[in-house]
């Protein structure tokens, strides 16, 4: 299950939140050619500061089976994947690029779970 956890000490109305949180649901799924029904995303809201700074920032996890076109170009998966998620994030939050961090983390392919309907 591709998952996405996010955090940021921006307040979103509810709308926004699941508008949010739809738009990183869709650009996972497509990403990683998964059923929109198997990813999983996050986002809470809580205090949080950077550079002694509390401006709006994000952070975001991402958790992740590589599909396997991409087995022999795992950077240029993460590119995309990054870019994507960077964009995705900025239409939401209007946070400033420097003050977004981005985490990846790829799961095994055999200990992962699995989606079925």
């Amino acid at each position: 299950m591709p998952i996405a956890q996010m955090k940021t000490n921006l307040k979103m109305n509810d709308v926004s939140k699941t508008e949010f949180l739809n738009d990183v649901a869709e650009e996972m799924a497509k990403l990683l050619k998964k059923p929109l029904p198997a990813v999983m995303v996050m986002l809470d809201d809580c205090p949080m500061c950077m550079n002694r700074s509390e401006d709006t920032v994000v952070f975001s996890e991402f958790r992740y089976v590589l599909p396997r076109e991409f087995a022999d170009n795992k950077s240029g998966f993460l590119k995309q994947f990054a870019d994507t998620m960077l964009l995705v994030i900025q239409k939401h939050t209007k946070v400033d690029p420097y003050r977004i961090y981005m985490q990846f983390t790829e799961m095994d392919r055999q200990s992962a779970w699995r989606y079925t309907e």
